[in-house]
């Protein structure tokens, strides 16, 4: 009996040891097809040290980075296979890396290099330090020189700041070391200090604009912020346009980089049972974001942008167009451009492109178009024009009649000329702007008074056709314009057709526009600490949909401006 129930756990530990054997093959086989997902569930059912070491890469390469390196911290810690061991540690520490956790990273590749081993993972861990070394901001230097336990590190980390920061920054850092170093070896800071004896010379080798590649393999988590909608409703299209051109520009950044790759964290604005706030944090804490693409509006945005400065997270806005957005919010970018700028801009150009110095202005009061007004006033005055009239009035009181304005613009020899006149500024917005620009197109033609008429997007639609005004030109501006006979424009509405099955709209070019935007920023800087000087030096970003300059400000400056000019022969 007791032979026989021997046998019987032998068979049972046979078939345990085999399907467990089988288990393994096929997660690895997940793992190489790049499903880790599925991968991780399985190696998570394993108990042996070689399927802990993969649960870890398994979460690593999916981005869950706590998780992974728990997972590896528990391989690390199983005795067994000194070579798992490695691998895990390895691992952990490109983990840590990705967690921002510069030190624990630099320590531990630090320690794999010093063993001396012919594993590929030693070579590996030396060239991944001094990428590392090479990478880091001079605020990371400092974190990581602060909190590391090697004095070792802090040399390194010294020797890698000369010639990468300012003279007294290298300058600080040398004392920093000399001073907290309980013993170091004087012969070793020969070099620094001569690099250092001539601030002149010094100065010369650095690029203070300089950015530094990034390790092989790094990683950007982009965050997407935008309202979901029920097909049937109008604004689906909006929302889901935008997500898809910018999913096609991730997809683009991927295939045209292998050092380097970019992955979305989406978040439902109009989910019920989440506050804007908790988005936002869960996009920090939960995905570890680099960046934050939205939100669509501006009441989110305004809730998003005290948490983006408080996180010191880079938000760039595709759609909101709020002045208030603009308020001491060095971390929100915004690709629309602002009323205020857009009044600015339409200022800049009835002056200096135009020669117009006698303007007048007419906005409805309360509305987005008074923005506009007041800041074209103040930078046309800024300039040397003359503001002959500024009306910003509460046009609705008067059932939107606007005669007893417009008379002040009569060249009629019935009423008293407006003498010098030479433009009219009308940023006229919202659903009644159709009937204010009619009603001035029509008392203007009553009274046989031609003028440079200059206005906001609304007056794109405006047709003179019908009416009497020879040589009449109007100028408006426009956040978006699109050139779908481009080459460029044609290529990506076949590759959207292709992916999507559906026909590109134009808030699928603008999501795909705000998306290489940002991702050139990133191609450029490198390291996410840089992500926001990246985009406030952004001077002549061209997309499909407009040019991008942000020029030291956090609003785009960029207008287009278009014309109407009617012949009077035709």
């Amino acid at each position: 009996m007791r032979k026989s129930g021997f046998c019987t756990i032998l068979i049972a530990l046979f078939f345990w040891v085999s399907a467990s054997s089988q288990n393994i093959d096929l997660a690895k086989q997940l793992y190489q097809e790049g499903d880790y997902q599925r991968a991780a569930r399985i190696f998570e059912q394993l108990n042996s040290q070689e399927a802990i070491l993969f649960t870890g890469k398994s979460y690593f390469a999916l981005g869950e980075f706590l998780k992974a390196r728990h997972h590896l911290n528990n391989a690390i810690n199983t005795t067994g296979n000194d070579a798992l061991i490695l691998e895990a540690r390895y691992t952990k520490a490109l983990n840590d890396f990705q967690l921002k956790d510069y030190t624990s990273s630099l320590e531990e590749f630090f320690e794999i290099k010093g063993l001396g081993s012919g594993s590929v993972f030693v070579s590996r861990s030396e060239s991944m330090y001094n990428q590392i070394l090479s990478y880091l901001s001079l605020g990371q230097v400092f974190e990581v020189f602060q909190e590391t336990l090697y004095d070792d590190i802090r040399f390194d980390l010294l020797t890698s700041s000369i010639g990468k920061f300012s003279y007294s920054q290298a300058l600080t850092i040398l004392n920093k070391y000399k001073s907290s170093v309980v013993s170091y070896n004087p012969t070793r800071l020969t070099q620094i200090e001569r690099a250092l004896s001539d601030s002149i010379a010094y100065g010369q080798q650095v690029v203070p604009t300089k950015y530094f590649e990034a390790p092989y393999g790094m990683t950007y988590n982009i965050g997407v912020a935008l309202p979901e909608f029920d097909i049937e409703e109008e604004e689906y299209e909006i929302s889901q346009h935008l997500y898809f051109g910018i999913q096609l520009a991730v997809e683009g950044f991927n295939e045209e980089n292998r050092s380097k790759k970019i992955f979305l964290k989406y978040k439902n604005t109009n989910s019920l049972q989440e506050q804007a706030e908790n988005l936002f944090d869960q996009l920090v804490w939960q995905d570890n974001v680099d960046a934050v693409i939205g939100p669509l509006f501006s009441e989110t945005a305004i809730v998003f942008s005290s948490l983006a400065e408080q996180y010191e997270v880079p938000m760039i806005t595709p759609l909101a167009n709020s002045d208030a957005l603009n308020l001491d919010n060095k971390y929100v970018f915004q690709f629309n451009p602002t009323f205020s700028v857009r009044g600015k801009r339409m200022a800049q150009y009835a002056v200096n492109t135009l020669g117009l110095d006698t303007l007048a202005i007419l906005a409805e009061k309360n509305s987005l178009g008074e923005a506009s007004a007041r800041a074209f006033r103040n930078e046309a005055e800024e300039l040397g024009a003359f503001i002959k009239y500024f009306f910003v009035e509460d046009l609705e009181s008067t059932g939107y009649s606007i005669l007893e304005y417009t008379n002040f613009f009569s060249q009629s020899d019935t009423l008293e000329p407006a003498k010098g006149l030479k433009g009219i500024y009308a940023p006229f917005t919202g659903a009644v702007a159709p009937a204010l620009i009619s009603a001035l197109l029509t008392d203007l033609e009553a009274s046989r008074s031609n003028y440079v008429l200059l206005g906001s997007e609304e007056w794109k639609n405006t047709d003179l056709a019908a009416r009497r005004l020879p040589e009449a030109s109007i100028y408006y501006t426009q956040s978006f314009d699109i050139n779908y006979e481009s080459t460029l424009a044609e290529d990506f509405s076949s590759r959207f057709r292709l992916r999507f099955q559906a026909e590109p709209n134009q808030f699928a070019f603008i999501g795909y526009d705000v998306a290489n935007m940002l991702f050139s920023v990133i191609e450029r800087v490198e390291n996410p600490a840089y992500i926001k000087e990246g985009l406030r030096n952004l001077s002549n970003y061209r997309g499909l949909t407009s040019r991008v300059r942000f020029s030291g400000e956090h609003v785009n400056q960029n207008i287009i401006i278009n014309s109407i000019i009617q012949d009077a022969e035709k």
